[in-house]
């Protein structure tokens, strides 16, 4: 995954670790005492207050009072950063609200296409080893999504899958740019496809995998065609993952029909970052039927652990830490404070921030400054609601625990 899929402080210790001239430094110094100057605005903090959309305990049992607007929505993204249990419980009930609410089906997963029908084949027959190799590429290269909090997500909705009729199970699909190789040749070779992936260049590796391709079919191929097509061209992360959504819209594989998805923060920005264009600014600025209907929704952390992949000489090292939270001293997010008075201890809340006469700038709560200068810059004359349409924080969740 790139570094624009990692959470802030992932971001900030693997720029250290992996640059030596950071790592004469030594350890990652806070933010300078003028730059966590964050007064509390009370005014916005009792607006925020009045318009909470989602709310309830860290540990499950939320409840829901989306806008009806909301529910119009065709493309839902929830923005978190990667690494704490509580986005993991959110997603799954924001899930199951959206399934019984509107009938949401289609989860729209920060995964390649060949890990999405592998995750779909657990779902549908309890294929454990399934589930085990999706994970185990997570858990070898270090990242944060090999967590124990994400794998459980997965088995709760087996288990939400279990109790629906066939119409309304849920299904990944999976549009991101390839990130297990190795699961790809493995699946072809169980299609009958003797391929070789061996080539040090993802562009070769694709070009092979596209020729190995040829005469396959089932759900996931047209996407899997259409991501080692871009893949081959060259394109970078951000165009295939909107280009493979597009091709499932236009294609009538998602059509006019809603579809959800965790997915890293950058990825859900619906403006600029950074002078880059994420996947749903792409969907928004686009032609396709679902460009005035995209909702993101954005959560942050305060007084939470994170689990974070440290590179060392030993290997990759899962830590939990909780000095990476949104209010310092290492990460620093615009309006951290008054975010804390909105919200209460130990719970997941949600505010509809672009709400009818809200008070907010585009980038409130949004703008994100760390120590080694990996920011979010966001343009600061965008109207609230440019970026996300809701927005709200975690407090008190422990980390995402590794996968071992």
């Amino acid at each position: 995954m790139s570094l624009k899929s990692l959470s802030f402080a992932a971001v900030l210790l693997a720029t250290l670790c992996s640059s030596p001239a950071l790592a004469q430094m030594g350890p990652p110094q806070p933010l300078p005492a003028e730059a966590l100057v964050d007064p509390v605005d009370p005014a916005k903090a009792a607006w925020l207050r009045a318009h909470t959309v989602i709310d309830g305990p860290v540990s499950g049992g939320l409840t829901f009072a989306l806008p009806d607007r909301f529910y119009r929505s065709k493309l839902i993204l929830l923005g978190e950063s990667h690494g704490v249990a509580a986005p993991q419980i959110l997603d799954f009930e924001l899930l199951r609200h959206l399934n019984d609410r509107i009938g949401l089906t289609d989860y729209v997963a920060e995964v390649d296409p060949v890990q999405g029908d592998r995750l779909n084949h657990y779902l549908e027959t309890g294929d454990a080893a399934a589930l085990d190799r999706v994970f185990d590429h997570w858990s070898r290269a270090g990242a944060q999504w090999g967590n124990t909090a994400f794998e459980d997500k997965v088995r709760r909705i087996r288990s939400l899958n279990q109790t629906l009729p066939a119409e309304r199970r849920i299904r990944f699909i999976g549009i991101d740019a390839i990130q297990d190789w190795l699961l790809v040749g493995e699946w072809l070779t169980s299609q009958g496809r003797d391929v070789d992936l061996s080539s040090a260049s993802n562009a070769d590796k694709a070009r092979a995998a596209l020729a190995a391709l040829d005469g396959l079919d089932g759900p996931a191929v047209p996407r899997l065609r259409g991501v080692l097509e871009r893949v081959a061209q060259g394109r970078d992360r951000e165009s295939v993952i909107f280009e493979t959504y597009a091709q499932a819209v236009r294609s009538g594989e998602l059509g006019g029909r809603p579809a959800y998805g965790l997915w890293g923060m950058f990825h859900a920005m619906q403006g600029p970052v950074n002078g880059a264009r994420p996947f749903a600014a792409r969907v928004r600025e686009s032609d396709l039927p679902t460009a005035d209907a995209v909702a993101t929704l954005v959560v942050l952390s305060l007084d939470s652990a994170v689990q974070i992949p440290v590179p060392t000489p030993e290997g990759v090292q899962r830590m939990r830490l909780d000095k990476f939270n949104i209010d310092g001293p290492f990460v620093m997010v615009r309006g951290a404070s008054t975010l804390r008075a909105a919200s209460e201890p130990g719970r997941i809340t949600l505010f509809d921030s672009a709400a009818p006469g809200s008070p907010l700038t585009g980038a409130d709560f949004l703008k994100v400054q760390t120590s080694v200068g990996q920011n979010f810059d966001l343009d600061p004359g965008a109207a609230q609601g440019r970026y996300a349409q809701y927005l709200g924080v975690f407090r008190n969740s422990d980390w995402a625990p590794p996968r071992e």
